[in-house]
């Protein structure tokens, strides 16, 4: 078949395959509307490899709601030794995190399998807009590989989330796209050169240029004996509509009965059918099935696929829907139920689940259907969005159960969940919940905790919902299931987190001791999980740490739910934070980077690049710290958490402000005050953002609001970050109270830095820094030396490059505040934090701390100077001695007798120290000039 209006991409085609037969690999995706002729193209390019003794492996996608995830790749790896691999991929059963990685050394299995072979390898992957997660993203690892071509084919009409993402996967992998596009007037004319010039007019009206319907209406003009004679009338002459379901119709009418129920039958199947498949579906023996198949194959409505002499497949998804459309609904059930059952018993390949639906017609088989996609669901807890999918489509049969559609509903919710739709989720959790009133008191209770569990490690106004559905579920437990310990004690811990969230950490109350308690006695895993999630949120205080790292060690120890070892991960993280053990930070990033990816959740990744952020943003590293921030942030969005994403904000007026950008983000501040004025640790960073700017009468504003709620704040995640953030705002602003109550508060916690017990935000250092800048403001400056002594070494340890900077400034410009106690130890101390200091904030690119640092230097300068002793006219001749003036040519400057001069030199080089005039330029050089 010539390949009209394609050569272009013949061009590029043949490009490819002659590079992949040279050793250099790529992907080349076809793209266009159905019936464009990616197809053909696709088969075009297989014809030509096979010419050239190039290896050629075919796959094809299907819409059946249920197929297995990576199916196109068995059908490519079929007979070869990499299909082993993919055989052995165990089933989802609730470990994530193993199946993920497991996949992927799969993945490069066969990628290295197809690479690097002699005349190269081609695979085809027909219908890849019904392609799963898991099919797309073996394609990307695959594309580039040595010697592998690989030609994808998708309807740009169809564009479901997986396909979304995996084109977004393959672009980054270098996949290079095709967009075909339809037939002009003269290439309709050059495929129906035979006939009529005048239905040229007519095709290029009914098939919109289409090129399958171009051929199809072309080949019923040849069928009908018209091809010669010109249109008797406008319009299609053959009563048949210009679609192809119609013209698809006609062609099955004139086959014999037993092709059309073969042909009924492939259509049923979805996939490539054999004599095997006919059997099953239609009762054929192998004589009749191969007939049957050659008659097809000769209308051109089947054509021949695979290896196997007997496997045949629709040339076009839109034949094979068109014969399905037409099946009569009593055939059509019928051949679903045999085909359920021949997948069951194992003579077919692909999951029963499309087969059940398409057949549930009574109680009994719309119960079988709902446990079927149940089942399909939990194999796909990798996939969220095919999971969903099964389940929606349970879900849309008429007449199932009401405990049914809880289970459905709850399932789905839970898969959404994980796919990042946390209000979708909890929109289902509702509705089980509400549809479960008329469930007996036991199943009610069960749905009604199930429905408070699904979201869960999120903030923001989800939690609301969250705390009604628990309230709602721990009442009909105590009804109905009161020795359900484990239950009681995840709804428990549930209800705790939401309230602390929603009302405030105070409303904790004893939930999370109560549901420790039961989870412990019921020895339940999952009341555990739930049980240690409440109990590290009640020790999130600095009192808590080390309670905390006892918990993330259970945590971690945990083997299911899957996202166990993730909190633990994350919780170990936050306390080595908040202790200042940086070093112990590292590995756990790289826990989490590998604990985020076996999850695939967004909340996951999210917390891996704001954790990444954080460690970055402390030890100065600002542009990796801010491209962290962006992927967080985005990751973030498809959380749905709205409290995700005002972490950013606090997140970046940090970074911004230690960049002197701080001016940048006082809008967003403005913005994000609308929804957390209230809040006292926005009120502390809003406060001293202002103040960096230079607004002290906005920074004051929420220092007053501050200041009456210092003492009883909330001993919770959020109370170290805030009393530092205030202590710091009250120094700026000159407010010895503040300052005081603020130092007083911090000093149990002088040897920790500032980060917050439940996700750290970020770390901001020591405390003992934020002490000293509070203790000297409120008076106390031997104190606050100390306090910056400390922060100094601990800053230093850390390698919190920034705030060492910052601690150093403020104890160097300590330490020369005092004339009286100036001494040369002293300014060479001072002098040494603040040269340090200076070449930090230089090479950081910390232009504020700079100009800081040079300030105290300047002065550092002018208090040597000033204890030199040395008399307004030794200071003349100083600088005329650093010039290298001679003792005459002084004397002459300053109209003096050279005797003179000479014992002003000596007195000169007595009170600098110096043995030698030559000396004192360098003096003068290092000191600066004297004044």
């Amino acid at each position: 078949m010539p390949l009209v209006g394609r050569e272009s991409e013949t061009a590029a085609l043949r490009a490819a395959l002659d590079d992949c037969r040279a050793g250099i690999g790529t992907t080349v995706l076809l793209a266009g509307e159905p019936g464009i002729g990616k197809t053909t193209l696709a088969g075009a390019v297989a014809g030509w490899a096979r010419e050239a003794g190039t290896v050629v492996l075919t796959g094809r996608t299907g819409p059946e709601i249920g197929t297995p995830p990576l199916w196109p790749w068995w059908q490519v790896l079929h007979g070869r030794p990499e299909h082993d691999v993919l055989a052995a991929l165990p089933e989802a059963d609730g470990d994530v995190a193993a199946l993920r990685g497991q996949r992927l050394r799969a993945f490069e299995t066969v990628a290295r399998g197809l690479q690097d072979r002699p005349g190269g390898t081609v695979v085809v992957l027909e219908d890849l807009h019904w392609a799963d997660e898991a099919t797309l993203a073996l394609l990307a690892h695959v594309t580039g590989r040595p010697g592998v071509l690989a030609v994808g084919t998708y309807r740009s009409t169809e564009r479901p989330p997986a396909l979304r993402a995996g084109l977004v996967a393959l672009d980054r992998a270098g996949a290079r796209r095709l967009d075909l596009r339809t037939w002009s007037g003269a290439e309709i004319a050059a495929v129906a050169a035979d006939l009529h010039p005048g239905w040229r007019p007519v095709l290029l009206e009914l098939s919109g240029g289409v090129p399958l319907h171009v051929r199809e209406l072309v080949a019923t003009l040849r069928a009908a004996g018209l091809a010669d004679s010109p249109p008797a009338r406008p319009g299609w002459p053959l009563g048949i509509p210009a679609s192809l379901a119609d013209i698809t119709a006609e062609r099955l009418s004139r086959l014999s009965p037993t092709a059309r129920e073969a042909v009924g039958a492939a259509a049923v199947a979805g996939d490539a059918v054999g004599c095997a498949e006919l059997a099953a579906l239609c009762g054929l023996g192998a004589d009749d099935a191969l007939a049957a198949l050659d008659e097809a194959a000769g209308a051109g409505l089947l054509v021949a696929s695979g290896p196997a002499p007997d496997r045949h497949a629709f040339p076009h998804a839109l034949l094979r829907d068109a014969v399905y459309a037409g099946l009569p609904a009593g055939r059509r059930v019928a051949v679903h139920r045999a085909a359920a059952a021949a997948v069951a018993a194992g003579t077919m390949p692909g999951e029963p689940v499309t087969h059940l639906l398409a057949s549930a017609t009574d109680e009994p088989s719309r119960a079988a259907a709902v446990r079927a996609c149940l089942a399909a669901a939990a194999g796909s807890r990798a996939v969220p969005d095919r999971a969903a999918a099964v389940l929606d489509a349970a879900l849309a049969l008429p007449g199932v159960a009401d405990a049914d559609r809880c289970a459905l509903l709850l399932a789905a919710a839970e898969a959404e969940f994980a796919a990042g739709l946390a209000e979708a989720a909890i929109h289902r959790c509702t509705t089980a919940a509400d549809l479960a009133a008329g469930l007996d008191g036991p199943a009610r209770a069960a749905v009604l905790a199930r429905a408070s569990l699904v979201v869960r490690g999120l903030g923001g106004p989800v939690n609301t919902t969250v705390l009604e559905l628990a309230g709602r579920a721990l009442s009909a437990l105590a009804a109905h299931t009161p020795d359900d310990d484990a239950t009681r004690a995840r709804v428990l811990a549930q209800r705790a987190l939401a309230a602390a969230d929603v009302l405030g950490f105070d409303e904790l109350g004893d939930d999370p001791a109560e549901a420790f308690r039961l989870a412990e006695r019921s020895g339940d895993g999952l009341a555990l999980f739930d049980a240690l999630r409440a109990r590290q949120h009640a020790a999130s205080g600095p009192d808590g740490v080390a309670e905390r790292l006892e918990i993330a060690r259970r945590m971690a120890g945990l083997t299911r739910p899957a996202d166990a070892g993730l909190w633990g991960s994350i919780w170990r993280i936050d306390a080595a934070l908040q202790l200042g053990t940086i070093e112990t930070v590292d590995g756990e990033l790289a826990r989490l980077a590998v604990l985020a990816e076996q999850l695939g959740w967004p909340l996951a990744h999210w917390h891996r690049h704001r954790m990444t952020a954080a460690v970055a943003l402390l030890q100065g590293r600002f542009v990796e710290a801010e491209e962290a921030a962006d992927t967080a942030l985005d990751w973030a969005r498809r959380t749905e958490d709205r409290s995700a994403v005002a972490i950013d904000t606090a997140f970046r007026t940090e970074l911004h402000r230690l960049q002197g950008r701080a001016g940048e983000l006082v809008p967003a501040l403005e913005d994000a005050a609308r929804h957390a004025g209230t809040m006292p640790i926005f009120q502390a960073h809003a406060g001293s953002m202002l103040a960096a700017v230079g607004d002290t009468v906005g920074a004051r504003y929420w220092l007053d609001r501050l200041r009456p709620v210092l003492e009883d704040l909330p001993h919770d995640g959020r109370w170290l970050p805030t009393v530092a953030s205030t202590a710091q705002l009250g120094a700026d602003l000159g407010d010895t109270d503040v300052a005081a109550v603020c130092a007083r508060l911090l000093a149990p916690y002088a040897g920790y830095f500032i980060a917050g017990g439940s996700g750290s935000v970020r770390c901001d250092g020591s405390v003992s820094r934020v002490l000293g800048v509070a203790t000297a403001a409120a008076g106390s400056r031997d104190e606050a030396i100390r306090h910056l002594e400390a922060a100094v070494v601990a800053e230093d340890r850390a390698g919190a490059l920034p705030y060492r900077t910052m601690s150093e400034i403020a104890l160097a410009g300590l330490l020369v505040e005092d004339p009286a106690r100036l001494d040369l130890a002293r300014l060479d101390a001072a002098a040494g934090h603040a040269e340090r200091a200076a070449a930090t904030a230089r090479r950081l690119g910390m232009p504020e701390e700079l100009c800081r640092a040079d300030g105290v230097l300047v002065t550092i300068r002018r208090a040597r100077q000033d204890r030199t002793g040395l008399t307004p006219r030794e200071r003349e001749i100083t600088t005329l001695l650093a010039e290298g003036r001679t003792n005459r040519e002084i004397a002459g400057r300053l109209v003096l007798s050279e005797r003179t001069v000479e014992s002003h030199v000596a007195n000169v080089l007595g009170k600098l120290g110096l043995a030698r005039r030559a000396q004192v330029a360098g003096w003068v050089a290092e000191h600066g000039p004297v004044r």
